[in-house]
């Protein structure tokens, strides 16, 4: 296998698993009360997305 084709799996491999985490975070966001268009961009940063709720719905800290 070339280089290339080497990048390509790579790439897939990463879009297989961001984008039900993209889709799953943009769907718990506007369950959560934002409109279609905030929780679409609120997916493409779904890891501080999900710090946020964590620190807001537990209370780890209190």
């Amino acid at each position: 296998m070339g280089d290339d084709a080497v990048m390509l799996m790579v790439g897939l491999h990463v879009a297989a698993l961001g984008l039900p985490l993209l889709v799953l975070t943009a769907i718990g966001a506007h369950r959560r009360g934002l409109p279609c268009p905030l929780a679409v961009l609120t997916g493409l940063p779904f890891p501080v997305a999900w710090t946020v709720w964590y620190l807001r719905d537990e209370h780890p800290y209190r």
